[in-house]
């Protein structure tokens, strides 16, 4: 019963310049190595004028500069100049103690952001962390993104702290077409069913659009007890623990995220993954999303942070059973303290197939700001896939929709 095959997702054709599928990765794709090829953080501007400033110690605004590097970070929350020199007009940014980032009531850009780059300039990164425009920025945050934009691009990393066979795995990354790595991007984790690559899950962008980053997780590149490849997670502890925690460092360190809005969803094997890390990184996972996969039997007390979910699954579903989606769901009710009650839910941009049937529910009383949402599904074909795009719509626009009524989490 457990991880049986998926119809893998739509694959979608890259073209010969997306080429940067082959791999990039700290080493060649033939070697080990860590998690990511960071893109050194700018110490100039991006553009041809003076690079951002960090928050320093000279007041007022800074003039555009023609080579004016990052200012250093101050003591004292004034804006540093952008150059030394330079017939611009445009101001720096407010710092806050000497902070690159936002000052502490959130009112203002930070040092590097959309609005501390001096006028008509690209902002660079600055010695430090540069700031973003908003949510709780990562580490990443005034990094250029050193890959190709609006395609999956193909990393490798040796994960730490498990078997050597369990070690190399892979994660793809796809970017906004507009990246801006002054912008702290909403994060989405897909795991997709076995047999498939990170590239080949949910296609969740066509709901997002480049308003997210999206990174396809990858089942184990060894052979799981069913003799394929599958997300590990029969046994706790498992693999895939390690290997999405240091897949999020990595994420978070090389690119823009808003820390306080990362969901992750999944279909089959990766509806499995998605169970697993919304118990064990309920802290930092704001929702997820489910399809078609079942729970795995985890120790008494793991799973105890409430976490924002909706699922859906057909009845029947011939590959993990119905049973599975409602043993989800009531573990789910009792977590985020919900009653019985229900109340009809519409996903937005719900498709229901000819001839089949699709009805969700939100129950009533759970925790403030931690819904369930549980939709069964008839009659969809296939019904072991009841919500991408070629079917009803629920894992993309509406887990997307649903995701984005959620308050941001506390960082």
């Amino acid at each position: 019963m457990r991880h049986l095959r998926s119809t893998p997702a739509f694959v979608s054709l890259l073209s010969a310049a997306a080429c940067v599928l082959a791999c990039v990765s700290m080493t060649a794709c033939s070697g080990g190595g860590s998690a990511h090829s960071p893109a050194a953080a700018g110490t100039s501007g991006a553009g041809t004028s003076g690079g951002a400033a960090s928050a320093g110690t000279s007041a007022g605004a800074g003039s555009v500069g023609t080579s004016g590097g990052a200012g250093s970070a101050g003591t004292s929350g004034g804006a540093a100049s952008a150059g030394t020199s330079g017939g611009g007009t445009g101001s720096a940014a407010a710092g806050a103690q000497g902070s690159a980032g936002a000052d502490a009531a959130g009112t203002a850009d930070a040092a590097a952001g959309e609005a501390g780059a001096a006028e008509g300039t690209d902002a660079a990164g600055a010695t430090g962390t540069a700031g973003a425009d908003g949510g709780t920025p990562s580490a990443g945050c005034g990094m250029a993104p050193g890959q190709a934009l609006g395609t999956y691009v193909k990393y490798m990393e040796m994960v730490t702290g498990v078997t050597a066979k369990q070690a190399p795995r892979n994660y793809y990354v796809w970017l906004p077409t507009d990246y801006n790595p002054l912008h702290a991007y909403t994060l989405v984790f897909v795991g997709p069913g076995c047999g498939s690559n990170g590239m080949q899950g949910i296609q969740i962008q066509s709901a997002s659009g480049n308003n997210a980053i999206v990174v396809g997780l990858d089942p184990s590149m060894g052979v799981d007890p069913e003799g394929r490849q599958c997300f590990d997670s029969q046994d706790y502890p498992d693999p895939e623990v390690p290997y999405f925690d240091q897949t999020l460092k990595a994420i978070e360190s090389n690119f823009c995220v808003d820390k306080s809005h990362i969901f992750m969803e999944g279909f089959s094997s990766g509806s499995w993954l998605t169970n697993l890390i919304g118990c064990v990184d309920a802290d930092v996972i704001r929702g997820q999303g489910n399809a078609s996969g079942c729970l795995q039997g985890l120790p008494a007390g793991t799973c105890t942070k409430p976490i924002a979910y909706m699922e859906v699954h057909n009845n029947p579903d011939p590959n993990n059973s119905y049973a599975c989606g409602t043993q989800n769901r009531d573990e789910k009710i009792m977590r985020n303290g919900c009653t019985q009650q229900t109340m009809p839910y519409t996903p937005t941009g719900l498709v229901v197939p000819p001839g089949a049937t699709v009805s969700c529910v939100q129950y009533v009383g759970c925790k403030p700001g931690y819904p369930v949402i549980f939709c069964t599904t008839t009659g969809v074909n296939p019904q072991h896939n009841p919500g991408d795009d070629s079917t009803t719509h629920i894992t993309t626009s509406g887990m997307w929709n649903f995701w984005m009524t959620l308050p941001p989490a506390s960082p």
